[in-house]
């Protein structure tokens, strides 16, 4: 006598016919394309009548990730048909990635935890420099894969196990939780970094030294060898273009903050975005026959991307050729009684700076000596 079948197990989970939220800008990736009848999913442990192999893993490095919400890790889910099964397409889309609730509910990845089926390279796996990751293992025979990547805001310390979900059809739902198929993932948040005024350094390049022009070009960047700033967020005015000073254009302009400089992206790429914070006016001096001299400092903060020219009066420097450094610029500058000066103004230039893990630490740059020099301070 043949042993009976035992009844599936059954839950049931809100109606979902939603979006998970991207990272940034990938990829949106839609929920399950299957319509349920009022509200109701059916979760069955019979997969193996349909498919011989249905699992989850981790196929990064680790399954730690930072819980800054911007770096991931990679899971990828492996499916096959039974027998002369097939998986369609439609099923394939509709794998998703769920937790295990207190009250027996599978739930989508949302809020703290977000998946994307868009890796973003900006950032490294944690351990990236450690041994190589499980193999990406690519289609073979009948086993289809779907790769998702999973960041986390969750506090340090936080374990969250992650099940993989398929859809047969509108009625019929596995999930790798019981069954012929039982894996799971284990995602470990970790305490964002947290780096101080120390762990970073400041050093400053003497570019242009002219009679009428003088121009510092500092490059920050972390103390530590082999670590390294990937990207500049601006949290204060930036404006998208620098100008070029003339009578009229400082006329036209005179309700505006104005620069001394004009920036050209020495490639295709979009121009990265830069911020004239500080214009101070430290010197006025009158001649012996009555005219009047006036010597500035002007400060640049320049988003980290692509390298770029500035032409700062009859001075041309480039900023943004050091990758892992963020540029600022001070130009002292001399206009005689012929020449438009910049209005005076001092503005806040904040600004987030991300370690390959995504973790952010924000500055202010500030000014010393009367204008003469850069520095920063933290804040949070």
């Amino acid at each position: 006598m043949q042993p009976e079948s035992p009844e599936p197990f059954v839950t049931t989970l809100p109606k979902r016919n939603t979006y998970l939220h991207p990272i940034g800008c990938r990829a949106v990736l839609k929920s399950i394309p299957f319509t349920t009848k009022d509200g109701i999913m059916n979760i069955s442990n019979t997969a193996n009548t349909w498919l011989s192999q249905f699992k989850i893993e981790v196929t990064s490095n680790a399954n730690r990730v930072f819980g800054n919400g911007r770096q991931q890790l990679e899971a990828t889910v492996s499916v096959s048909p039974r027998g002369n099964e097939t998986i369609t397409t439609e099923q394939l889309n509709s794998i998703t990635l769920v937790t295990l609730g207190d009250d027996g509910v599978y739930r989508e990845l949302t809020h703290e935890l977000r998946v994307s089926r868009t890796r973003d390279t900006l950032f490294d796996y944690y351990a990236a420099s450690g041994s190589a990751p499980l193999a990406h293992l690519e289609l073979k025979g009948a086993v289809l894969r779907q790769r998702f990547y999973i960041s986390s805001s969750r506090a340090g310390g936080s374990l969250d196990r992650v099940y993989a979900r398929i859809s047969k059809n509108a009625d019929t739902h596995h999930v790798t939780d019981g069954g012929a198929f039982n894996s799971s993932i284990i995602i470990e948040s970790l305490t964002p970094l947290r780096y101080e005024h120390e762990d970073f350094v400041v050093t400053r390049e003497d570019t242009v030294s002219k009679y009428d022009t003088d121009i510092d070009i500092y490059y920050l960047s972390f103390k530590a060898p082999g670590r390294r700033i990937i990207k500049s967020i601006p949290y204060d005015p930036v404006w998208s273009s620098i100008d070029v000073w003339s009578t009229q254009a400082s006329r036209r302009r005179k309700s505006r903050w104005p620069s001394a400089a004009q920036v050209s992206p020495s490639g295709g790429e979009q121009t990265p975005r830069h911020h004239s914070y500080y214009s101070d006016c430290y010197s006025r001096q009158t001649s012996v026959t009555g005219t009047d001299y006036r010597f500035y400092y002007i400060h640049y903060a320049i988003e980290m991307g692509t390298a770029l020219t500035l032409r700062i009066k009859d001075s041309t420097i480039t900023v943004n050729n050091k990758p892992g450094h963020m540029n600022f610029v001070r130009a002292k500058t001399y206009y005689g009684p012929f020449e438009s000066p910049p209005n005076e103004y001092r503005q806040q230039s904040r600004w987030g700076l991300l370690d390959p893990y995504g973790n952010e630490t924000r500055i202010e740059l500030t000014q010393g000596d009367s204008g003469n020099t850069i520095a920063f301070k933290r804040y949070d």
